[in-house]
């Protein structure tokens, strides 16, 4: 399974894996599949959101948050199912930006 399929399930499809969706779960999902694939894609997209908000030290899952909901968002501020739906969606989107462009960035070379 690749990155697209899983980043699908994961916008679509959490709730069958781990319960309630959740932000929490499909980051730690996220993570998972990245450790498990051993490429060190979430390395790269950490540097990738990093540079979005100016050098932010803030961990992506964060960034995540803060362009979902504001600067000063984090993990209470998710406190309806919708929140929590619109910040997984969030992420998976920004996955497939940044794996778009890294793909992109392969073809050109």
């Amino acid at each position: 399974m690749g990155w697209e399929e899983f980043l699908w399930n994961v916008d679509h499809r959490l709730g069958m894996y781990v319960g309630r969706p959740r932000y929490d779960r499909a980051f730690s999902a996220v993570t998972g599949f990245d450790l498990a694939r051993d490429r060190g894609e979430l390395a790269a997209f950490q540097v990738w959101m990093s540079e979005r908000h100016r050098g932010s030290s803030l961990a992506f899952w964060a960034l995540v948050l803060s362009e979902t909901f504001g600067d000063d968002a984090t993990e209470a501020r998710l406190v309806s199912d919708d929140d929590h739906k619109r910040a997984i969606s969030n992420l998976c989107r920004l996955l497939r930006e940044f794996l778009g462009q890294q793909r992109s960035l392969v073809d050109q070379h």
